[in-house]
């Protein structure tokens, strides 16, 4: 098998002659047990390697039409099958366990369900700490270098397909493992963008903003507010662009800044107060907000009234911005991801020997 960019994850093919690319199973070795996802036939020396590795504890099909080998590998190993509800029924081999979208299979392992791929019950699986997603068959990686969608004849409504993958676009990915084909290992999302935009049967660069579900954030009082974030739906690049609803008595993002990047809001509905370092400001349905880069844009929102108030938020996406959090005395370089305290700072020579 082969070792993939992960240290836990391998991959072995088999090629298809009449497509003219390999079709893939896949290996995630886990302390609690190894995975094996769309089993297809494995070499003898492929055989050692997954047994020298610890066997496998879990079979995951991402569809019923990747049967495939997954009662040999079920025998062999003892492994339970796990596949969507929705395809429990036309499998050969009688499934341990069945699950639904957005369900945790295992910790660090989600099923996503796409409706209207090859089988009401394909699903993509996401792995939210690695920042990867696989596909079964809706996606598939060909010519290499690139994504394409599974051929119109072998979907049933090719247009609700692709537009379901706006599913996937919402989860932050870098890396797409396929099934069939060639996997993508960086930029990974914008594989996907071009393949979407390249179809003339959907404009993916446009959605309606009630076709978008809230989501709440769930963070603590009073940082609990709701938001539709726009621009992974539609191949957003250089801009990000969100609707935020806050209602009474909750607030925005903690009070911050950007270095490098700049933002705007517009009042779509409502009134609330802009709570900045210089004063507080009431704004109101109507108002442009402008927040340019560094101490001067420092902003957070708060709604004192007695109905809901909702903002549209647009901001420069920059990979190298850092956002600072005054009254906290936090920051967040974005190329690192985490957040730490200013203070106490550290000479240059701090730690070295």
């Amino acid at each position: 098998m082969k070792h993939l960019i992960f240290e836990d994850i391998y991959s072995w093919g088999v090629f298809s002659r009449d497509r003219q690319i390999d079709f893939n199973g896949h290996l995630w070795v886990r302390p609690d047990g190894n995975i094996l996802i769309d089993p297809v036939p494995m070499s003898d020396d492929d055989r050692e390697h997954l047994k020298a590795l610890g066997g496998a504890k879990s079979i995951i099909l991402t569809n019923a039409d990747h049967e495939r080998e997954a009662t040999v590998f079920q025998e062999w190993t003892g492994a339970d099958v796990i596949v969507h509800e929705a395809d429990a029924d036309a499998l050969n081999i009688t499934p341990t366990r069945t699950v639904q979208d957005r369900e945790t299979i295992v910790p660090g392992l989600h099923a996503i369900h796409l409706r209207h791929g090859k089988t009401p019950g394909e699903i993509a699986l996401y792995f939210p700490e690695k920042q990867t997603v696989l596909f079964g068959d809706l996606v598939v990686g060909e010519p290499m270098g690139a994504l394409t969608l599974l051929a119109d004849s072998k979907l049933s409504d090719p247009p609700k397909a692709a537009l379901e993958l706006r599913k996937i676009l919402a989860l932050r990915f870098n890396a797409i493992l396929v099934g069939d084909g060639h996997s993508i290992f960086k930029d990974a999302r914008q594989y996907l963008i071009d393949c979407l935009q390249a179809r003339r049967d959907i404009y993916i660069n446009r959605i309606h903003v009630d076709e978008i579900a809230w989501q709440h954030k769930n963070a603590p009082h009073p940082y609990d507010f709701e938001d539709k974030d726009i621009d992974p739906l539609i191949g957003g690049k250089n801009l990000g662009y969100r609707v935020i609803r806050l209602q009474p008595g909750k607030m925005s993002f903690p009070m911050h800044f950007h270095n490098f990047g700049e933002e705007m809001c517009y009042v779509m509905e409502g009134a609330c107060t802009l709570k900045t370092p210089r004063g507080d400001v009431e704004v109101n349905e109507g108002d442009f907000l402008a927040f340019p880069p560094g101490t001067i844009g420092a902003h957070k929102f708060v709604n004192s009234s007695d109905a809901p108030a909702t903002l549209f938020i647009l901001g420069t996406t920059i990979p190298h911005d850092v956002s600072e959090y005054p009254d906290s005395n936090k920051v967040l370089p974005y190329v690192v991801g985490k957040i730490y305290r200013k203070d106490p700072s550290l000479s240059y020579w701090d730690g070295e020997v």
